[in-house]
């Protein structure tokens, strides 16, 4: 029979982070689900060989996990978005929800298929809501809390914040976090944040798990309310510790990947060539954002635009600095 760990709430900051959360707290227990088999009927095109392979993989990763255990109900997701944009006032506030809905809207603008900004901000503000009412509720009760996080700039961000928010709570007891450090080994290959582990790993990440004290929590606290005062562009991991940085400060890396491409390419190619050679951890928006700034600036040209998937544009270098 295996034994039920201690509850708590569980906290995450991203939604793979929420849903791999949720399948580790029973994966392991009784068969593989049928339903997440891959099938011939269901994957149609993929080699039946492939198509076995997988399945067989999968089994074997579940028969080989053990669960954290708790309720899908016990896990909270806060997803703001920290690392860029304004934070000066109270988070949640307006400022956060306009930033980013005028981000997602210069990635997604609005087109015949609805306005995507509207919906997803709409959304993220009700589940951040749900999630902020729970929380209140559970430190009233005197729950214990798990945060799950790393040095992912939103979740790091993110991770202050909530050191703040506990801080003024006065809620110094009970809490513990399980930190994935940097090229975090497991066996096979490097994983850097809490949303590359898959539901099997977070058993064994339970290692990890450490007890906040007050000292710690109010250290934090006092680390996120001078970011904010600071309130800059962007607020990355530099040398091991989560700094204010201007604006600029990615162009570096852009203008380094771009002087590799030849001198037509779409914006999707620079972006990801930019997320697969630096380990940054930031999403692809901020890193679109920078390239459009560019684009204002001339040392890149639109050849082709595509209004409703921005990310496709097609674009030429138009500075010798840049070929």
């Amino acid at each position: 029979m295996i034994r039920r760990l201690e509850l708590k709430k569980e906290i995450a900051f991203s939604p793979s982070t929420q849903g791999s959360l949720k399948v580790a707290q029973y994966t392991g227990i009784g068969e593989y689900p049928k339903a997440w088999l891959l099938s011939e009927e269901k994957d149609y095109g993929l080699p039946s060989e492939q198509i076995k392979k997988h399945n067989e993989k999968e089994i074997e990763k579940w028969n080989n996990s053990r669960p954290i255990g708790g309720k899908s109900s016990d896990i909270l997701c806060f997803e703001y978005d920290l690392a860029f944009g304004d934070i000066s006032e109270k988070i949640p506030g307006d400022k956060r929800y306009q930033y980013l809905h005028e981000s997602i809207s210069k990635m997604y603008p609005a087109d015949k298929h609805g306005n995507l900004a509207d919906e997803w901000v709409s959304d993220l503000k009700k589940k951040n809501q749900k999630y902020l009412r729970e929380l209140r509720k559970a430190l009233k009760e005197g729950a214990s809390i798990r945060i799950w996080y790393s040095s992912a700039p939103d979740e790091l961000n993110a991770f202050y914040w909530l050191m703040s928010f506990l801080d003024k709570q006065k809620y110094y007891t009970k809490v513990s976090a399980v930190y994935i450090p940097p090229n975090y080994w497991l066996g096979r290959s490097f994983y850097r944040g809490t949303g590359m582990l898959g539901p099997e790993h977070y058993f064994g990440a339970l290692s990890l798990e450490k007890d906040l004290s007050e000292g710690q929590i109010k250290a934090y606290s006092e680390r996120w309310k001078e970011l904010q005062k600071e309130n800059s562009s962007m607020r990355l991991m530099v040398s091991g510790n989560l700094v204010s940085l201007p604006e600029d400060f990615l162009d570096s890396f852009i203008y380094t990947e771009m002087s590799k491409l030849p001198d037509s390419f779409t914006i999707a190619k620079l972006v990801g060539n930019v997320m697969g050679e630096y380990e940054l951890m930031v999403g692809d928006r901020p890193l679109f954002e920078r390239v459009m700034h560019i684009i204002q600036n001339g040392d890149l040209t639109i050849i082709e635009d595509w209004a409703e998937r921005p990310m496709m544009t097609m674009v030429r270098k138009i500075n010798e600095r840049v070929k």
